[in-house]
């Protein structure tokens, strides 16, 4: 008889694999817990974390509770009050419905829970240690549920590896804390981290009210209203005017029917209903809330109940699109002022791109606080080639390789001997983007960003120890969310070596005191953003891999860009620096700088050989 391979799991393993679908974090676990508590009709929900949830987290609400024998259920795999038949799942209400979120929590953590009915004299106390039952007892305490979770994924180390650093993890905490706040208003949220106060909500059950204590009052009057229904969907909520940008969509929050969900498709249709009104790399600020049968809706598609599938995505689409457009289109009965683009006459209009300015601006003393005028003009300077042109179009991002080009030019003939830069001799510009070049083996088109870039790496690099800085005359405010600010108060050594130096003057406002030299003033808060992103993006970043990729971005964001026309001084400035620099050919991000064609390769093209 041949032997057995296949066996059933004991219950305890089996929680710990389910705990790797439903728990991959500190913010699941504060996910699935918070959401229990919405369920139970809490009014007050208070969240406290240490070192990113990593060390302790506890949730406590003032729901209903649980009974002694329904505290002792809860936590076994599949026990759950939400539904009793595979029929129910085609209608759920509740936020929780599978039952497997506090057996996988307490699988791979020191768990415990203590509930009590309004009713009862005593609470009940169950405690489980890596899906182990401690103790199970009765207790004292307040109506309602309090769940703590130490030392999570103690048993599981593979799965600690791969968390990020606690600021990371307090910054994917405070994301989804932010998120169900907003789901449900008329709760009070309370967000402690390391003992430090992060968000708090004032429960009215007014939006705008929980929008202006998470982003601050002075977001409420770029908000408009939404308000949409067709066809059995409505959509409702606020957007902000295009004014009101951000780099990433972290300000972003969408529901169907209160469940915070991710959805490419209902981000795809708030991009296109701000189409032109938005540049490239913008974001705005967006609160939807989608409300629709619930039959038309799946939400057991993911474990973690992050995503939905929805029975017809088109109509979906189409309400959402509808519903935004008409809020930034809005009758001028309801803003006082009809949103307005103008555009000068196409005769007038500039070939370089580099001369066309975009503004995006609210007028509230004609519109109205929840009108907007969204205004593009153009300049209307004839184009002509920068070849002939002598004077040149002024632009910021040019930094010293540039202003100090006769110096460049003056070092670059000194080692003429061993420099193949002094070989080329500039020609012009091609779309204020690519510089064009003689040498002695061919033609030579450069990229004025990408070589740019690698001049500006190459200089912050060889500065030893922190990056160059300048002093502030006047120090700048700038607004952060509680979870970044949180970031920037737990990590000043990062920031102090990356060259800002930041203090905390309010619970999302920051001072700026210094900043890196190479980076101009308008642009200090992108970066910073940018490096807060990248500080949440890297697992345990090295402090050599942080200075690489902040090098790499700011670099980015300070050099040369393409539409900004440059005289033949500066080309010539350019590709000199350039040609100074370790590795003149890519740019920091590894993009080729600098194109040759051969004669050879000249001849083919044009069917000479």
């Amino acid at each position: 008889m041949s032997e057995q391979v296949i066996h059933v799991l004991d219950e305890n393993t089996a929680n710990k694999i389910a705990a790797g679908e439903v728990v991959e974090r500190p913010a699941a676990v504060i996910k699935e817990l918070v959401e229990n508590s919405i369920d139970a009709g809490s009014k007050n929900i208070e969240i406290e974390i240490i070192d990113g949830g990593t060390k302790f987290i506890r949730v406590t609400d003032d729901g209903k509770g649980m009974s002694y024998e329904d505290a002792q259920l809860s936590v076994k795999r599949h026990a759950t009050s939400k539904i009793r038949t595979a029929e129910d799942l085609s209608a759920i209400n509740s936020l929780g419905f599978r039952g497997e979120a506090l057996p996988s929590i307490a699988a791979v953590s020191k768990f415990t829970l203590t509930t009590r009915l309004l009713d009862d004299a005593l609470a009940s106390y169950v405690e489980i240690h890596g899906g182990i039952l401690n103790d199970v007892r009765e207790a004292g305490a307040g109506c309602g549920t309090t769940v703590t979770i130490a030392d999570l994924f103690f048993n599981t180390p593979a799965r600690r590896k791969f968390l990020k650093t606690p600021s990371a993890e307090s910054g994917h905490i405070s994301d989804i804390v932010t998120k169900l706040s907003m789901s449900h208003p008329q709760i009070a949220f309370k967000l402690l981290s390391n003992q430090r106060l992060v968000l708090s909500t004032s429960g009215s059950g007014r939006l705008t009210d929980t929008i202006a204590d998470i982003y601050g009052h002075k977001v409420v009057p770029e908000l408009l209203p939404v308000e949409y229904s067709s066809d059995g969907i409505a959509v409702s909520g606020y957007v902000a005017k295009p004014a009101l940008l951000k780099s990433s969509r972290q300000w972003q929050t969408f529901m169907v029917n209160q469940r915070v969900v991710n959805s490419r498709m209902l981000a795809k249709a708030l991009d296109n209903a701000y189409f032109s009104l938005l540049p490239k790399n913008g974001y705005p600020l967006a609160v939807l809330d989608i409300h629709i049968p619930v039959e038309s809706i799946d939400v057991n598609v993911h474990p973690q109940k992050k995503e939905v599938k929805f029975s017809d995505d088109q109509k979906i689409y189409k309400a959402v699109y509808k519903a935004v457009s008409s809020s930034l289109a809005m009758p001028a009965s309801h803003t006082q002022a009809a949103a307005t683009i103008q555009f000068a006459p196409l005769s007038q209009q500039p070939r370089a791109s580099g001369t066309t300015e975009q503004q995006y601006h609210s007028n509230n003393q004609q519109a109205g606080s929840n009108g907007f005028a969204a205004t593009i003009t153009e300049n209307s300077r004839q184009w002509s080639p920068a070849l002939w042109r002598e004077e040149s179009i002024a632009f910021s991002d040019v930094r010293q390789a540039i202003k100090q080009e006769e110096q460049l030019i003056a070092r670059d003939e000194a080692t003429s001997g061993n420099n193949a830069a002094c070989q080329l001799y500039p020609l012009g510009q091609i779309d204020s983007c690519y510089i064009v070049a003689q040498g002695p083996d061919g033609l030579y088109i450069v990229d004025q960003h990408a070589a740019h870039e690698r001049i500006l790496y190459d200089r912050m690099s060889r500065a030893k120890g922190r990056v160059p800085v300048q002093q502030l005359l006047v120090a700048q405010f700038l607004e952060f969310t509680a979870g970044d600010c949180d970031i920037i108060v737990e990590s000043p050594d990062i920031f102090y070596q990356l060259g800002f130096t930041l203090e905390q003057v309010g619970s999302d406002t920051m001072r700026l005191i210094e900043m890196p030299v190479d980076i101009p003033l308008a642009d200090a808060e992108a970066v910073l953003r940018q490096i807060l992103k990248l500080i949440a993006e890297m697992h345990q970043p090295t402090a050599q891999e942080l200075r690489h990729a902040y090098l790499q971005m700011a670099a980015c964001r300070s050099a040369i860009k393409a539409g900004d026309t440059l005289n033949m001084r500066q080309i010539q400035a350019l590709i000199s620096e350039l040609y100074t620099t370790d590795l003149p050919y890519t740019c920091p991000h590894g993009r080729p700088t600098i194109v040759r064609f051969g004669p050879e390769e000249l001849a083919k093209m044009f069917k000479r050989t």
